[in-house]
């Protein structure tokens, strides 16, 4: 197997250790680990099975522990400030979901045993035996340029069947139905890795020179509709039947397994969806709030 993955983010790890009393910037992150920051995040959790968000808070929160279990007098906005915290409140709420203990707890009654299980927060790299019984197939195909209009959702994934909702409608508007356009999604990050305010997926439907025509830029604009592409090039591609549960494990294969054992390189273009299956009465929907029980996905995985 390639080493390639896991040295790079040793990389990471090793500038975050020390680097710890400082802001992070997920940018220079990627940089560090020469990949495209559109992968970034999503290679990091296939590897470790952890957000690095939620690996970083963890790293502040132990030496935060340290420091209030040692030193019985030093003040929570004192500490605060020394890992780099935006304030004390932000300490207190990050302490507590990483530790379990608030800070002012563990202070006065640290759980020493709790605090030593949470020092083994990353798995190894090497993948699950039982994901590895189920590897799905991989091809390399060339991907045309594909204009797309797309409607993006930025925050909370629960509010995400309302966009849904809205794209569907405007679909319908303009006669782009499943057999008329085809069903994208961007994933620019998931539900699992970000925080509810940074969550970000595009749901866009393909266009043919004729559909873009006759689209009205100004009414694009009032539909919250923009117009985007897929840049032609290589790609991974799986094509997947199944849940949407099924999806989150075959990126996860292509991710942590199949970029490292081919040691490929990342283009800096998001990994994105191809939903070749959807009912009429619920066209446009890359999540459905009732899961399906089978659904035909094609996944693609830009390389150079």
């Amino acid at each position: 197997m390639s080493h390639r993955l896991d040295q790079a983010f040793e990389r990471v790890l090793a500038y975050l250790d020390q680097h710890l009393h400082e802001p992070f910037d997920l940018g220079m992150l990627a940089d560090i680990a020469d990949i495209p920051q559109s992968h970034f995040e999503a290679l990091f959790y296939a590897l470790y099975h952890i957000s690095i968000d939620a690996y970083v808070e963890l790293l502040k929160s132990l030496e935060a522990a340290h420091l209030l279990g040692f030193a019985k007098q030093v003040s929570l906005t004192t500490i605060a400030a020394k890992l780099a915290y935006r304030n004390e409140q932000h300490f207190i709420e990050s302490f507590t979901r990483s530790i379990g203990q608030s800070p002012q707890s563990f202070q006065q009654a640290p759980d020493w045993g709790n605090f030593f299980a949470k020092q083994q927060p990353l798995k190894s790299f090497q993948a699950d035996v039982s994901q590895q019984e189920k590897q799905p197939s991989v091809d390399i195909v060339s991907f045309d340029t594909q204009a797309l209009a797309v409607m993006e959702h930025h925050g909370d994934p629960a509010l995400l069947p309302q966009t849904i909702a809205r794209f569907i409608e405007w679909r319908r508007q303009f006669a782009l139905s499943p057999t008329s356009g085809r069903t994208f999604n961007l994933l620019y990050s998931s539900s699992e890795l970000s925080a509810k305010t940074q969550y970000r997926i595009d749901i866009g439907v393909s266009l043919n020179t004729e559909t873009q025509a006759r689209l009205n830029p100004l009414a694009l604009e009032s539909s919250q509709i923009k117009l985007k592409e897929i840049p032609q090039g290589r790609c991974a591609r799986v094509k997947y039947n199944g849940d949407d549960n099924g999806i989150t494990a075959a990126i996860g294969y292509l991710y942590r397994d199949w970029v490292n054992a081919n040691d490929v390189t990342l283009r800096d273009f998001p990994l994105f969806l191809e939903r070749l299956v959807i009912a009429d009465n619920e066209f446009g929907d890359p999540q459905p709030k009732q899961q399906q029980d089978s659904q035909q996905v094609l996944i693609y995985l830009p390389i150079v």
